[in-house]
């Protein structure tokens, strides 16, 4: 956008539009023209980040939860992650591990999880009672595994990760962490 004083004239020239104001308009058509360069600046990134824009960021679905102990998760069991970073709108259970969503949209999930030191670890992703992703871990040493996955929720809808079961894995798993929270699951909504 460029504002381009031109003798009694302002241009106003926006992407595939041009305007020419006379110069004495009132103030009240400067002042329209200033709040048009305050939002387009923050359509574009360059603007402050005042307190309405402050509170449409925390009325958007979040949340990190991590581990900051070893969990042993028998088969088919929902992982629980015991600690949140954030939780806008208060989405994600600790008591249940189950991320519920506050609204429909498009939403993006996260998790990276390590394996205890030698040990086998299968989980999935679950969108309500549908398994999506997987992850299988298994080999010497600690191993990591990951998730990253977009889909699209409706009100209410579920998603939480559990443990594989069946003839793929043992009675009980163990999710490696400690107090450097090395097994973590997040999600938000997109749009």
């Amino acid at each position: 956008m460029h504002i381009i004083p031109l003798l009694s004239f302002i241009l106003l020239s926006l992407p595939g539009h041009m305007c020419v104001v006379n110069s004495s308009c009132s103030s009240k058509l400067d002042s329209l023209f200033d709040d048009l360069i305050r939002i387009i600046r923050k359509l574009r990134g360059t603007g402050h980040v005042e307190q309405g824009i402050d509170l449409m960021q925390k009325d958007i679905p979040a949340f990190t939860a991590y581990l900051d102990f070893v969990q042993y998760v028998p088969s088919n069991v929902i992982v629980k992650f015991n600690k949140v970073w954030t939780n806008n709108l208060n989405g994600y259970d600790v008591n249940t591990g189950i991320f519920t969503a506050p609204m429909q949209g498009l939403y993006h999930f996260s998790a990276v999880f390590m394996s205890e030191m030698g040990k086998t670890l299968y989980l999935h992703l679950w969108h309500n009672k549908k398994m999506t992703a997987g992850s299988y871990t298994k080999g010497d040493g600690h191993k990591t595994g990951t998730f990253d996955v977009v889909l699209t929720l409706k009100k209410g809808d579920r998603i939480y990760i559990r443990c594989k079961g069946g003839h793929y894995s043992h009675d009980s798993q163990r999710i490696f962490s400690d107090g450097d929270n090395y097994s973590t699951f997040s999600g938000y909504r997109i749009s």
